[in-house]
């Protein structure tokens, strides 16, 4: 007659040693009134702060004379839901339990249960693919203070899929599965990376723009279509990682990231062509005679002969050769609209990831005379995974700009990230006038080289993500701009190294130009300098009493130990000793490249440092988008050199 309260109770009252209840819970009349066993629950300090909030619970109050319990419940008087239960001893008056839900103490009463909010998720197709896949989840339901339901499902310790449920309405806020629950860059949330640059009006003109001054449209089988085309097809992935998609958007990486492997790899390697040019020299004219010597079909009284280019040479003419659909002075005037427009993207509508958060917060810290290693914010646990160099960069803009110690809009990184996307830029104009033999030639191929990187989309999602990569390339392209100036060469990649690490294989391929055994003073001037740029950022890691042992533990064992299903190898972990051959056959490479081929010109040093870039991506447990222009000036340099030697049978080289 009392209902399931008054049958959970009789279940739980004590019994005496003979069996049965107390002779005295038998009694039918009640000791407490009614209204007393109110004002006992009425009283517990969880009723009274629920009822301030919600006073318009509804209460009830039974009496079990089986168990000699009063039962003094509260309900919602719209759905019924029961929120609180007070359990009171009618013998003494005492509380024997009490049950208030967590939803009672909300600003807003849920609408739904555990059980409706499960079977609600249960109904998830996504959820019931990856249930499939873990027949013994056990599923778990919570509210939140923002009344949304938390469905949990866990095959043992491991969470496998979690579904948010407005609790209003009943609707599905989000489902997440498989690597999405424990990784928020794999939901796919809009902007999470970059804003506005994925939206489609942005990203599919860059795409134009970036394809416009090359396509030679008299010859479209050329090679360096493909190659550019290649380059742009990374957005086939990117988009199906915008959609949260990751088994398909991880694997679709791979095919452009061997093609450029294998491309610049072969270009590295292969001996440019020795070909054969028309010397013109001055016409001759003797003294006292008035004739000249004029060779046959020579213009102007010149005199023409073949001469057979060294191979160094060939490649030079052929940089100033490359197809360009437009003059240097529109190149000029189009990139320095599209810089005003890329800053202008990264001042109104970009953000900073955690990793430009983490340069920001290691500049604070040793301008505080603190190591970064081992003292990241608690938002940011894992920043100070980078290399030392990677915080001293950030310094003169914390100083500039102060940190306000909190993840804001940070504009010390904006202004990092505009400054080393513009350094980038200078370096690779700078690069063309280097691999040319005149001037105007050399300002074309810079002009190019520059606008190429302006326009790649991915150039400018780095910029937008405000991230330490462009830093990265900035001192790789200057580097080679340098590559003659040994020393100063050596310098600016042992920084680069000293901000990710990678960029240390490259030391065997630079040291070797141009020739593998000869110019030993060249090669121990590039040592030291590669030496001194290393030892001059460490001091950085003993601040405040830091300790080698913790930047080693907090960087690159780390990074060695860090797990991702960001790359086939993080998704199928099973794959891990054909990862671990791969990282060998990679380091072999990059001492062979010391050796193969003994003699390099710039272009093979670009095209082999471009693809053991990009062999070390291929290889990377944890790779993302950010991590194309590593490698992307100095493929582009190699690809557009490349594609100007199908012309060198044209040129006239002056001596």
């Amino acid at each position: 007659m009392y209902g399931r309260a008054g049958a959970a109770a009789a279940a739980a009252a004590p019994r005496i040693p003979g069996g049965g209840f107390p002779a005295s819970s038998f009694d039918s009349a009640p000791r407490l009134s009614e209204e007393r066993a109110d004002q006992i629950a009425s009283a517990n300090a969880g009723v009274v702060m629920v009822l301030t909030k919600h006073p318009e619970l509804v209460r009830h109050a039974l009496y079990d004379s089986l168990t000699g319990l009063w039962s003094v419940t509260w309900s919602d008087p719209v759905s019924g839901r029961q929120f609180i239960t007070i359990h009171i001893s009618d013998g003494t008056g005492a509380v024997i339990s009490s049950d208030i839900k967590s939803g009672a103490y909300q600003d807003v009463l849920p609408s739904m249960t555990e059980s409706q909010a499960i079977k609600t998720a249960q109904g998830q197709q996504k959820v019931k693919d990856e249930l499939a896949d873990h027949p013994a989840t056990k599923p778990s339901a919570s509210q939140g203070l923002d009344s949304v339901w938390t469905v949990s499902f866990y095959d043992g310790a491991d969470e496998v899929a979690r579904v948010l449920i407005d609790d209003s309405s009943g609707t599905v806020k989000e489902v997440m599965t498989g690597p999405q629950v424990a990784w928020q860059m794999a939901r796919g949330y809009p902007g999470a990376f970059g804003r506005i640059i994925n939206e489609p009006y942005i990203w599919l003109p860059l795409c134009f723009l970036f394809l416009a001054p090359f396509v030679d449209l008299r010859r479209p089988l050329k090679m360096l279509h493909l190659d550019l085309l290649v380059l742009l097809s990374f957005s086939v992935s990117h988009y199906y990682f915008n959609q949260g998609e990751i088994f398909k958007s991880v694997p679709l990486s791979y095919p452009p990231l061997v093609y450029m492997f294998l491309r610049l790899g072969w270009i590295a390697v292969r001996k440019a062509p020795r070909v054969s040019a028309r010397r013109q020299a001055p016409r001759q004219v003797y003294p006292g005679l008035s004739i000249s010597w004029i060779g046959a079909g020579a213009p102007g009284g010149v005199i023409t002969q073949p001469v057979l280019l060294s191979r160094a040479e060939s490649d030079r003419e052929a940089a100033g050769r490359i197809h360009l659909n437009f003059s240097s002075r529109i190149l000029f005037v189009a990139l320095v609209a599209l810089v005003v427009f890329r800053i202008g993207l990264n001042v109104t509508d970009s953000n900073v990831v955690d990793v430009g958060y983490s340069g920001v917060i290691g500049a604070y810290r040793i301008l505080h005379n603190q190591a970064p290693y081992g003292h990241m914010t608690s938002d940011d646990q894992n920043g100070d995974t980078y290399g030392p160099f990677n915080y001293l960069v950030y310094v003169p803009f914390v100083r500039a700009l102060v940190w306000s110690g909190s993840w804001d809009d940070l504009p010390a990184a904006h202004a990092a990230a505009i400054f080393f996307d513009l350094a980038t830029i200078a370096g690779l104009y700078f690069a063309g006038r280097r691999l040319t033999r005149s001037r105007a030639a050399g300002n074309r191929l810079g002009l190019a080289l520059a606008f190429g990187w302006a326009a790649y989309p991915y150039t400018t999602f780095v910029q937008n993500c405000n991230v330490n990569d462009a830093i990265v390339a900035a001192f790789m392209v200057w580097g080679f701009v340098l590559l003659k100036r040994v020393f100063a060469s050596g310098i600016l990649l042992g920084l680069s190294a000293q901000i990710k690490f990678f960029p240390a294989i490259l030391g065997p391929l630079w040291i070797s130009f141009p020739r593998a055994f000869k110019g030993w003073r060249r090669k121990v001037l590039f040592l030291l300098g590669f030496t001194v740029a290393a030892g001059a950022a460490m001091p950085v890691v003993f601040l405040g009493g830091g300790t080698f042992s913790t930047f080693l533990d907090r960087s690159i064992r780390w990074q060695l130990g860090r797990p991702s299903p960001f790359s086939i190898w993080g998704q199928h972990p099973r794959l891990a000793s054909v990862q671990h051959l791969g990282q060998y056959v990679l380091i072999g490479l990059a001492v062979l490249s010391y050796f193969w081929p003994l003699r390099k010109n710039a272009t093979q040093v670009a095209a082999g440092s471009a693809a053991l870039i990009v062999g070390f991506q291929i290889l990377l447990t944890h790779w993302f988008y950010l991590y194309i222009p590593w490698f992307f000036p100095l493929a582009l340099i190699a690809l557009l050199v490349v594609s100007g030697r199908g012309k060198t049978k044209e040129i006239a080289a002056t001596y």
